[in-house]
């Protein structure tokens, strides 16, 4: 696929790509301004309407250029594309109706920037699905099969964000898990291991934090099971011993047989209304207590003086990383507490109702049982009730906690037959690795390398000790760079990026995949000597092997002592300045 045109109803530099090379100029007309942003002319957001057009969803409208401007409020962007079979896609999204998309097939190139298309194939339909049409029904790419086309975009839209490592592009802000089987593919090796390790990691930490919180808020240990149970038969005797003095206890005249009937119906409420008021204030307890258990914080300035006194280096991502630990856990721990302190409201208020049905039982037995029987006894009876349904509650704890360790139990089995699978996966993705399945692309990425800066560089594929992959390009020598010691650092990763990016192309040529790559700013800080040395190598890639190659230049990039990189008109498509805002991308300031 390669881009054709990208345009729109107004305030827009419309643009028609060649298929071969093409260069966006971005011109600093005014001295003063030399030392300005340049990137409000517009050629780095050029690639956010590609990407916008290629269907990026909009997750924040006021982060996204485009929905936080009222400016571009009505704007419609149109992009074509030529698809590798031959035909032209044709995709219409506007600013205020972002998710609805209309999709059309041209057999042959527009031959102008058309805004009145008739017969679309796909009209209004949502994001979602025309990311499914363009998919599998238009764009049908034989690489990474797998995968949605977008995955695997962004490797050919390179924003200047994007050239600060080679495989983790900018956009990758999540886990592990959303991007590295996508390079793992990209570089031929079978993704579906590593996928799947990825998920037995998470169902590990999952139950381990399972077992943490159930052993924290229930303040059980598994090893103190036996003595749970052998608690539990001590209370089971108690129990019985207080209902065979109960059952024993016979006060009562044979004369009184109503009333005391009437009492044994009074005893029966009575007993079940103190179990449930025991197990009620049990749990209010345990609410409580998790309410005020203290959330220690670490001080990180203490911490960090602490290891500067003692000349340890404090990596400064740690405390970030730590910070968000804290922050992630901060936040579970007052949605837990909402949903403790709404509990904990229920349960007062049922405690308060068996609290009042006792006193309303209890006051009209006292007046049967004063009937009936003398004082003392009345006061003996009442006492081994009482210690009987204290004896049931405890009991009813006790079983409880027994239930809790004995489901720890069974998440351990779990976590360990887990962990089986994570050292087979590691040993199979082990296996995996060793196929060198890459070696074609690291040729190429070596030879892009060589060609540029004469020294050897290498794609490296190795298992961390957790068993998890990690990407690795680097220079075999590094101390050899023909580049400025102000630019290095950032050219060192912007000459990998760009170099992996084409061997990808290059690697991927005679198959159904993307055929253009977008490299925003990438000669900017670079020796003269690289910046010839690289667009000769553009020149030959996009003749010799049908790759659409886009990149954005300061002009004031292109002058050295010898004089100026120079490019013909067919290679610049596009020429934006500072000189007015109509010279502008959008030919407006926002």
């Amino acid at each position: 696929m390669k881009i054709s045109k990208i345009y729109s109803n107004k305030q827009f530099k419309n643009i028609e790509f060649s298929f071969g090379l093409n260069i966006i100029i971005g011109e600093i007309k005014e001295p003063d301004k030399k030392n300005s942003d340049t990137h409000n002319l517009g050629k780095t957001k050029l690639i956010e309407i590609i990407d916008f057009l290629l269907l990026k969803g909009i997750n924040n409208k006021k982060k996204h250029f485009l929905t936080r401007n009222k400016i571009f409020s009505g704007q419609i962007f149109f992009g074509e594309f030529l698809l590798n079979g031959g035909d032209y896609l044709i995709i219409k999204r506007s600013v205020d109706k972002n998710t609805k998309i209309s999709i059309k097939i041209n057999e042959h190139r527009l031959n102008s920037f058309k805004l009145d298309i008739k017969g679309w194939d796909f009209e209004d339909e949502t994001i979602k699905k025309a990311k499914n049409i363009l998919n599998n029904e238009f764009l049908k790419f034989d690489v990474l099969p797998k995968w949605n086309y977008r995955n695997s975009l962004n490797y050919f839209l390179r924003t200047q964000n994007d050239f600060l490592d080679v495989f983790k592009l900018g956009k990758f802000l999540g886990v592990h898990k959303n991007w590295k089987p996508v390079v793992f593919d990209l570089l031929n090796f079978n993704s579906q291991l590593l996928k799947e390790k990825y998920l037995t990691d998470e169902k590990i930490a999952e139950i381990k934090n399972t077992i943490k919180t159930l052993k924290n808020e229930n303040k059980v240990e598994t090893n103190k099971r036996d003595k749970l149970v052998g608690m539990i038969d001590i209370k089971t005797d108690e129990k019985n011993k207080f209902e065979k003095l109960i059952d024993k206890f016979n006060f009562y005249s044979s004369d009184n047989k109503k009333k005391e009937n009437l009492v044994n119906i009074i005893d029966a409420k009575i007993q079940i209304l103190n179990s449930q008021h025991y197990s009620l204030q049990y749990e209010i307890n345990k609410i409580n207590e998790a309410l005020n258990k203290v959330n220690d914080e670490i001080d990180f300035s203490e911490l960090e003086t602490l290891f500067q006194e003692v000349n340890i280096y404090f990596p400064k991502n740690l405390c970030k990383n730590y910070e968000q630990l804290i922050d992630f856990n901060r936040k579970i721990s007052i949605e837990r507490n909402r949903f403790l302190i709404e509990n904990l409201i229920k349960l007062k208020k049922k405690l308060k109702e068996i609290k009042e049905s006792l006193y309303n039982l209890e006051k009209e037995k006292s007046e049967i049982i004063l009937f009936l029987t003398e004082e003392d006894s009345y006061g003996k009876f009442k006492k081994y009730q009482k210690n009987l349904s204290k004896t049931e509650a405890n009991i009813f704890i006790l079983k409880e906690k027994l239930k809790i360790i004995d489901n720890i139990t069974l998440l351990e089995e779990r976590k360990n037959k887990e962990k089986r699978k994570q050292k087979e996966k590691i040993l199979q993705i082990n296996k995996e690795v060793a196929k060198q399945n890459h070696s074609k692309i690291r040729k190429l990425f070596n030879e892009i390398i060589f060609n540029l800066l004469n020294v050897p560089a290498i794609i490296s594929v190795y298992q961390n000790k957790e068993g998890n992959i990690e990407f690795e390009a680097a220079y075999q020598n590094p101390d050899n760079f023909s580049i400025t010691d102000e630019a290095k650092g950032a050219t060192y990763k912007k000459i990998l990026c760009s170099a992996f990016d084409i061997a990808l192309l290059k690697s991927y040529n005679k198959k159904s995949y993307y055929r253009f790559v977008y490299h925003d700013g990438i000669l900017d800080g670079l020796d003269i000597r690289i910046k010839k040395k690289h667009i000769k190598l553009i020149r030959n890639l996009v003749k010799h092997y049908n790759i659409q190659y886009i990149f954005t230049v300061i002009e004031s990039e292109l002058y050295d002592i010898e004089g100026k990189v120079e490019f013909s008109k067919k290679e610049i498509c596009l020429r934006l300045s500072d000189i007015s805002t109509k010279d502008k991308l959008f030919e407006i300031d926002f």
